[in-house]
């Protein structure tokens, strides 16, 4: 079960971003747009767009 939950989890996540764009994101985090209003903006989750942010500071 865990695994397939797993799986499920992982999937979603990955739909959820293919359907928001990545160029609409850096542009409102470029032009200084907190975590709540790329959100709202974007449809989805500020936790969702924090973990992008948290992702995009470890990584570059």
């Amino acid at each position: 079960m865990r695994k397939k939950l797993g799986s499920y989890i992982a999937e979603r996540n990955a739909n959820k971003f293919s359907e928001m764009d990545f160029h609409d994101f850096m542009n409102m985090v470029e032009s200084g747009l907190n975590s709540q209003e790329i959100a709202k903006e974007l449809g989805v989750h500020k936790s969702y767009i924090e973990k992008l942010r948290n992702e995009m500071k470890r990584d570059f």
